[in-house]
Order: structure tokens, then C-alpha cells, then sequence
């Protein structure tokens, strides 16, 4: 059966069409894929943070957050996988250094700051205070609750102006709200000293501070370990 010369170029167009239609399609796509940044996902382990996380890759910790789109960067837990950018292989991140629960009776943290407990851990109507809140009269210092070292001191999203220290025996300690830094990141402090004095709001004679306390990564209620 002979095709006609019409059909025959109808078809020499349309074969024609189609692959200058995959060429680009494919085209498009590596162009895609090339714009995806190098990372490997890592997944958080028992007791591993989001700063350890990035100090161990040498990248930043607002790094992570923008590439995970992670609003709360205190408390991500066990299991939760957090793309790494840039990072060309997975590396072996310290987490919890001790497998047995701590003594209550062996661990005794110091008050960061005296004053009312207007907000205790827990559940509070339709949110859940991950730490308690301590509002004092005056500018006071606010002291360590344990010696450690600071590994964050700056502003955090959701919480203002904050201090994180990591303690030798599994805990992490954070103090945020109303307060002044006197610290800076890497440093070590001891139990009891100042690392940072009250700010006090405008307008009123009250300020308050945040207090949260971790074990192995997950947030223990502070009232079970102080005095």
C-alpha cells in the first residue's frame, strides 16, 4: 500500500515535533535537578542537636533552618531527618554520652533566677510550656544553672534573646525573654556565675525569664532538678 506524499510529510512533521518536545522536557528537567543544592540527609539521633548537628557539618545553624524550613530549632527530636547542605558525606555526630536515666537525687541544678513561677511546664489551654517562667522584680543577674559550655547566645525565632549552655552530664539548659547576654558562644562557665542580667521592659517594674532544661534532647520539667 503506497502512503501519499501528504501523510508521508504529516508524518515527517509530527515525528519532528516530538522530539524537539522530549529534548526540551529532558532539557528542563537536568535543569531542575542541577539547581537542587549538594546536601545528605541526616538523621537526629538520641541526645544530638541542631547546633552540634552543624558544628559537626561546619555549617551554620540558619543554614539548616532554611534548608528544612524549621521554625523551632530548640526542640527537634529523635527520628526527624534535616538536610544537610553541601555536606558531601554523613559524619558521626555526639549525641548522648551516658545510657542510664539520671539520679534526681545526684543532679541538683542551681535557680537562674528567684522569683514566681507564673507559668509552669506543661500543657496550657492550646499550647504546651516547654520550660517555666520566672518573673522577678528589678535587674538582677541571671546565673548558669549548671557549669557548661555556651553554645548559643543570640536571638532565636519564638523566643527573643537567648543563652544555651550544654552541660557535661547529658543536660542542656536555656534562659530567654527579658534578659541581657554577658556570654558569648564557645565559652565555658561555671555553676552559679552570671551570664546575663535582667532587661527590664518598658513600662513596667516586672520582667520574666524563660527556663528550659533538656536530657539527651528531650525537655524534662526544671522543678524536678532544682533545690
Amino acid at each position: 500500500m503506497k502512503i501519499s506524499s501528504r501523510v508521508y510529510c504529516f508524518v515527517l512533521i509530527l515525528v519532528a515535533i516530538l522530539a524537539v518536545s522530549c529534548s526540551t522536557t529532558t532539557g528542563l528537567h537536568r535543569d531542575k535537578q542541577s539547581s537542587f543544592p549538594r546536601g545528605v540527609w541526616h538523621r537526629v539521633e538520641q541526645g544530638q542537636t541542631l547546633w552540634r548537628i552543624a558544628k559537626t557539618y561546619r555549617v551554620t545553624l540558619e543554614e539548616i533552618k532554611d534548608a528544612n524550613d524549621i521554625e523551632d530549632v530548640v526542640h527537634v527530636y529523635t527520628g526527624t531527618w534535616v538536610f544537610i547542605p553541601d555536606a558531601q558525606e554523613l559524619l558521626y555526630v555526639q549525641g548522648s554520652v551516658s545510657n542510664s536515666p539520671p539520679d534526681l537525687e545526684a543532679v541538683e541544678f542551681a535557680w537562674p533566677v528567684r522569683g514566681d513561677i507564673v507559668r509552669p511546664f506543661g500543657k496550657d489551654q492550646n499550647d504546651f510550656n516547654y520550660g517555666i517562667d520566672v518573673q522577678t522584680e528589678g535587674s538582677i543577674n541571671v546565673r548558669a544553672a549548671e557549669k557548661g559550655k555556651v553554645v548559643i547566645s543570640g536571638i532565636i525565632r519564638g523566643y527573643g534573646k537567648t543563652i544555651i549552655i550544654e552541660h557535661d552530664n547529658d543536660f542542656i539548659s536555656l534562659y530567654s525573654r527579658d534578659l541581657q547576654s554577658f556570654v558569648k558562644e564557645g565559652q565555658s562557665v561555671d555553676k552559679n556565675s552570671v551570664i546575663a542580667k535582667i532587661e527590664m521592659p518598658r513600662n513596667s517594674e516586672k520582667a520574666v525569664v524563660h527556663y528550659e532544661l533538656f536530657y539527651k534532647g528531650k525537655p524534662v520539667n526544671p522543678l524536678y532538678y532544682l533545690p
